[in-house]
């Protein structure tokens, strides 16, 4: 329990940080601004590494996939560094490098350029998911979901290869042929059956750059949404220490051997703040502000692929979708040309 002063302030705290966002897109952007005015500045980029020939027509490409080396000691080209400046300079959402569980990143690239054109990150897929469950129409054991199941966590072109070239959809179809399979059986030992994946923003954009990769990739049901954006960075840090200190007398709020630490710290931190609020009028005011974090995340769009296709079939399916998209655009002289980095002096609208 806190005392009033002390829960009137911890409540304040929320209602402040949530007050900021009206869409999620607003939450994913400032976490976003954040993370880049606290990075240290970078004398080069990687720009160098970046597909940029944009008068490359599809018919002309070919591609790699090189498995990101994540050996501190390696000397492959493409490494963790490489990976994660192109991701955090590319992607428009914060990225979450810490991840638990199993892990396979690539760093994909044009053959003729040899430049990178997207990166893809997979992992262990979520435990409960209901769009999932609908379509096997049970819930499944944790053995299979482990043993068969792949998310695609990020999926992120460079761009503007990815607008000019439906470069999203390229990078989910390879994630979905039988080289990840391939990859990721020799990994772990196991015998992948399906690969998923979810938008990354809600369903109150209707479409996301998965949809129309039928019969490759095809969109099941949507997810459930009822959990707040969480707190980042040193702002959950702040908040974590205080609640510690003042709260739990320095022991800490969960066991720190739990899955979801993040979450469950901060779920834990409202049910505090809420007991320690009974009776007193702020409690409508911070419950207000819990509802409203609340509306800020979605449904997303859930995506489902069974293997069985090698990367050379789903390429040339690529080839005729992005060749209509190409050529329209340089038609109506709407390609674009220039690099779409985040960097300090700019907040790309794009949403990605």
């Amino acid at each position: 329990m806190l005392s009033i002063e002390d829960a009137i302030w911890a409540a304040d705290q929320f209602i402040e940080y949530y007050s900021k966002f009206n869409r999620i897109d607003d939450y994913l952007r400032y976490v976003k601004r954040s993370r880049m005015d606290n990075a240290s500045g970078k004398l080069f980029g990687p720009e160098d590494e970046i597909f940029s020939d944009f008068n490359l027509h599809p018919n002309e490409m070919t591609f790699s996939i090189h498995k990101v080396d994540t050996n501190p000691k390696t000397t492959s080209k493409y490494n963790q560094d490489l990976y994660s400046e192109i991701l955090n300079d590319t992607a428009s959402n914060p990225i979450e490098e810490a991840i638990p569980g199993r892990t396979l990143k690539w760093i994909v690239t044009e053959n003729t350029t040899n430049k990178i054109i997207g990166v893809v990150r997979f992992g262990s897929p979520t435990i409960n998911s209901k769009p999932r469950n609908d379509y096997f129409g049970e819930v499944l054991s944790l053995s299979r979901i482990n043993n068969e199941f792949v998310m695609g966590f990020n999926i992120v072109p460079v761009q503007p290869f990815g607008y000019n070239y439906l470069g999203g959809k390229l990078l989910a179809l390879l994630a979905s042929s039988n080289e990840l399979k391939r990859q990721f059986d020799r990994k772990y030992g196991i015998d992948l059956q399906y690969f998923e994946t979810t938008s990354l923003y809600g369903t109150t954009k209707g479409v996301s750059m998965y949809d129309g990769l039928k019969p490759y990739i095809r969109h099941i049901g949507d997810t459930e949404s009822n959990f707040l954006p969480l707190f980042h960075d040193d702002y959950f840090k702040e908040m974590f220490w205080w609640f510690n200190n003042t709260a739990n007398g320095g022991e800490r709020l969960i066991s720190a051997d739990k899955s979801s630490k993040k979450l469950k710290i901060q779920t834990k931190m409202i049910s505090i703040i809420r007991n320690s609020l009974k009776g007193h009028s702020k409690l409508d005011e911070f419950n207000s502000c819990i509802e409203h974090a609340k509306t800020l995340t979605e449904k997303k769009r859930y995506y489902l692929s069974k293997f069985g296709y090698e990367p050379e079939e789903v390429i040339v399916w690529w080839k005729k979708k992005a060749s209509k998209r190409y050529e329209k655009l340089k038609s109506e002289g709407r390609l674009r040309t220039e690099l779409e980095l985040w960097k300090h002096d700019n907040d790309l609208e794009i949403i990605r």
